[in-house]
């Protein structure tokens, strides 16, 4: 355990001490700080006072109610992140299934091992760091490559998700800045052009990296088009780009110059793009090097294609080869496509402003969904609202349960 967990601590509301003292003396081992309630200390103070970075309680004793104290923790909006978990001597379905639909974290069943508890603690606040850790992230933004998300993709998703931000788009040696407000663009800078020019230049930028900074833009508007305009003219530029890769070969083919040395037929143009390729070359690299933009540069290189001077070499078979053990590899270490990594960038763009609402206003619904509790608990899937495809009755998971224990 890391020394910043050593240091969280932990309530303990309960007055058995044949529970609570192996409980204490198991999570104190364990690193963690903990401090027990006593009868006629009012909970509240001491959440407030430790400040406690979980609770475990028992549900029902003489002078506290563990619902309706839950129910005020999570009215508050200082103390409603605070991990919840109940400890109970109930023994009836109900009253177990109320506690879980309540929303607490995690709902343990006396008598209970405390090697047990201590390893629900420990993944309660794995989880909550991983939480912070995944909204921190989308917080500050998200990184990619424009074959994976043009700036078209990129105006799209802040536009819906009305969201602030500032792109960096990086070409060769190039670098941009597009600025968003509130899902408008405002403004955007590439070396001496003006905004708008700037953006038809960069919404040609197919190749190369882009990093989306999520914070707030103060800028003043240099952009008058609107976002509708300035989208529809990335698309026809997006447009010109898929129909010129028509009749080419992939992006990745490995090109060179042919035998034919009558440069009659040619433009400037096209005589400087065939002047760069010095030996064998991806159509990419191509592409990247231009000073041309990426729609002029492949045009270009189209036009040399089916004109004979440009051929893809015997490269290819090894580059070929390489590239399908490199994505294989990939496919194998993450298991992630191109198509799933964009689906999971909007996602987290979109991704409920109003998420972490009290679960009291949010009754669950008669479906719940059930990953590995004791391995990934609830709170991860109760916050972050993901799916899963097992789906199972409140009254199923607990006679589960019943049967297991």
């Amino acid at each position: 355990m890391e020394e910043l967990d050593k240091m969280k601590k932990i309530l303990i509301i309960d007055n058995d001490p044949s529970y609570v003292v192996p409980l204490r003396t198991a999570l104190t081992k364990a690193g963690y700080e903990v401090t027990c309630w006593e009868d006629g200390q009012k909970a509240m103070e001491m959440v407030r006072n430790l400040p406690a970075d979980m609770v475990i309680s028992e549900v029902e004793l003489p002078q506290f109610n563990g619902h309706e104290f839950f129910k005020e923790m999570r009215s508050n909006p200082s103390l409603k992140s605070i991990p919840y978990l109940f400890i109970s001597n109930q023994k009836r379905v109900d009253d177990r299934i109320k506690s879980i639909e309540l929303g607490v974290d995690d709902y343990i069943p006396k008598p209970f091992f405390v090697e047990e508890v201590v390893a629900r603690v420990d993944a309660l606040f794995a989880e909550l760091s991983q939480f912070n850790e995944a909204q921190s992230q989308t917080e500050r933004g998200f990184s990619g490559s424009l074959l994976e998300m043009n700036l078209v993709d990129l105006l799209q998703t802040l536009e819906l998700g009305k969201k602030s931000a500032i792109i960096r788009l990086s070409h060769d040696s190039r670098e941009g800045f597009v600025y968003v407000k509130d899902g408008e663009v405002i403004d955007a800078t590439l070396e001496d052009q003006p905004p708008e020019q700037s953006l038809l230049t960069m919404f040609a930028w197919n190749i190369g990296r882009f990093v989306v900074e999520m914070i707030p833009v103060t800028r003043e508007r240099r952009v008058q088009k609107s976002n509708k305009e300035l989208i529809m003219a990335g698309m026809r530029q997006i447009n010109q780009w898929e129909q010129l890769k028509k009749g080419l070969p992939p992006l990745d083919t490995i090109v060179g110059r042919t035998g034919l040395n009558s440069y009659e037929d040619l433009s400037e143009e096209e005589k400087e793009i065939l002047s760069s390729i010095g030996g064998a070359k991806k159509i990419s690299d191509i592409i990247e090097q231009s000073r041309f933009n990426d729609v002029t540069s492949l045009a270009l290189i189209k036009s040399l294609y089916q004109k004979g001077y440009l051929e893809e070499t015997e490269d290819n078979f090894v580059s070929h080869t390489n590239n399908y053990l490199a994505r294989l590899k990939q496919r194998t270490s993450q298991a992630k496509s191109p198509r799933e990594r964009v689906a999971a960038i909007i996602a987290n763009v979109f991704k409920n402003s109003n998420h972490d609402n009290s679960r009291t206003e949010q009754p669950f619904s008669e479906k719940r969904q059930l990953p590995d509790r004791r391995r990934y608990g609830r709170r991860r899937e109760d916050r972050l609202k993901e799916s899963n495809p097992i789906h199972l009755t409140k009254s199923d998971l607990l006679m589960i349960r019943e049967r297991l224990s």
